[in-house]
């Protein structure tokens, strides 16, 4: 007895399309090979019926080619209202099911589906997936499969006028398929599962329950207690703050999960390229900028630099800030060495952590030592920003013959609606990235606050992205050529996000 989902979305505008004028936006091959056989072989072993059901509205129905309806080997279910329709093929309760398909109402699906414990697929419209998406529906789907179809583009004559609901907190991204690609464009399947301990009304689940479950209630609480408990501040920038001190947070990121907050859009390419930066040992943040990345201008402007007094930096360059330290610590620093791509970098000297962190995972993997540390008094009046985010652990588990690997982060200061949503999703791609280097799998994130703030011109975007509901964290998959080659040669490219449909962008201005 199971109620499950299916459809084939394109994202736009940050809703899920499905449809046009009654049609589907784009049919596609693989699609439709997994569409006709998961609705026709996968019957439930608690359903009365010897066929699997599909479900649709009157709308869907009329849209299926007429030499193809009803859709064989299924037993076809159309839900309407129409009076004449009804009269076609009725539904009756009293007699057992000996036709591939039948015209009811919803309360007689009701009855139906108790009475056979049918194994159902939803097929369409929108207005029949609300049935089994609303958090108030009488009857939730246990599995959504999606088909997410990226890189199409809708031509000015294409706007869609039909969607789908996007599954919200309760339901977990657990696989997905691999990527089949045309010219238009490229796409997988993803299977959603509903978690039953959720299955509730949001406001009957404790608090306990969701944060422990779903990650992104957590991050959503901190920032709650903050703009309740948080004491103002001065601050550096002159823009104030209200703040609170020590607080942590715990992300699941196993089986390629990245814990990318579904409440605002979070930018992953300038999180990526970023964290690239970091990884290579790069300090100039023009690099950035000539890929798009503007997240440093502000601190590396003319100036910006000569209020810290570094005069003698050119436009753009950081000091030996964070990809610095994690891979030439207690070298000398040079705005020479500022792209590492032009030099010789085996000349530079210091210690790199991120080649001994690599190496350790691979030899002593249980060792308490495994430590990235960014934070260098000796260096800090070279900087153009101290480390906000300044030492990272790892810590690894082995079960049943599999390594796990952990990370714990702390961070000095964190701006909790700009900062710290990059920061976790920064971290946790690092994690995989190295678990896939060191042939292992990943488990958990872990931050860890001092000062927590949230800005004085960030609050009431705070409140809004507070009064949003959570959806599911997408799934990051890695090139797998990335477990072999050197951190100078991993590109933005050979990272693909999968189902991330988040919540449209919240505006605010960093404070510099």
């Amino acid at each position: 007895m199971t109620i499950n989902i299916i459809s084939c979305v394109i994202p736009y505008k940050n809703r899920l399309a499905i449809g046009k004028n009654n049609d589907l936006l784009i049919k596609l091959k693989h699609d439709q090979h997994f569409f006709k056989k998961i609705t026709s072989d996968s019957l439930s072993s608690s359903s009365k019926l010897n066929k699997n059901v599909v479900l649709m509205g009157r709308k869907t129905w009329f849209s299926i080619p007429q030499e193809k309806r009803p859709l064989s080997n299924r037993v076809n279910l159309v839900l309407t209202n129409d009076i004449d329709l009804l009269k076609l093929s009725p539904y009756n309760s009293r007699k057992e099911i000996n036709k591939d398909l039948y015209f009811l109402n919803y309360n007689q699906f009701i009855e139906f589906y108790k009475k056979y414990c049918a194994n159902v697929f939803v097929i369409g419209g929108s207005n029949i997936y609300d049935l089994f998406l609303k958090k108030d529906s009488l009857f939730k789907a246990d599995k959504i499969f999606l088909t997410e179809v990226k890189n199409y583009k809708l031509d000015n004559g294409d706007e869609p006028d039909t969607f789908i609901e996007i599954p919200d907190y309760r339901y977990k991204l657990i696989s997905y398929s691999e990527k089949y690609e045309t010219e238009k464009c490229n796409y997988r399947i993803l299977t959603y599962k509903l978690n039953e301990k959720l299955n509730e009304k949001l406001d009957e689940i404790t608090n306990e329950k969701l944060n422990k479950i779903t990650n992104e209630f957590s991050y959503l609480d901190l920032a709650k207690k903050v703009l309740k408990n948080g004491h103002e501040r001065v601050d550096r920038t002159e823009v104030g703050t209200i703040s609170i001190f020590g607080e942590s947070l715990r992300f699941d990121i196993s089986n390629g999960t990245v814990p990318l907050l579904t409440t605002k859009q979070v930018p992953l390419k300038a999180c990526i390229e970023e964290l690239l930066f970091f990884c290579r040992g790069d300090t100039d943040s023009k690099i950035l900028d000539n890929r798009g990345v503007r997240i440093w201008n502000g601190n590396s402007s003319r100036e910006f630099l000569d209020k810290r007094g570094l005069r003698n930096y050119r436009d753009g360059i950081l000091g030996p800030v964070y990809g610095w330290q994690w891979r030439f610590f207690g070298a000398k620093y040079s705005q020479a060495f500022a792209n590492t791509s032009l030099i010789d970098t085996s000349k530079i000297g210091g210690v790199d952590q991120l080649s001994q962190v690599l190496h350790q995972l691979k030899k002593d993997p249980f060792s308490r030592r495994i430590i990235i540390s960014a934070w260098n008094p000796v260096d800090l009046d070279k900087m153009c920003l101290p480390p906000c985010h300044y030492s990272i652990q790892f810590y690894v588990e082995e079960k049943n013959g599999e390594k796990y690997l952990s990370a714990l982060f702390n961070m000095r200061s964190s701006d909790v609606f700009l900062g710290l949503p990059f920061n976790i999703a920064s971290y946790s791609i690092l994690l995989h990235i190295l678990a896939k280097k060191a042939g292992m799998k990943t488990k958990e994130i872990v931050y860890m606050g001092g000062d927590v703030h949230i800005y004085k011109n960030h609050i009431n975007q705070m409140k809004e992205q507070i009064s949003r509901t959570p959806r599911p964290f997408p799934k990051i998959h890695l090139d797998p050529h990335i477990e072999y080659i050197n951190w100078e040669y991993i590109k933005y490219s050979d990272f693909e996000l999968i189902g991330y449909f988040p919540y449209k962008t919240i505006k605010a201005e960093m404070a510099v």
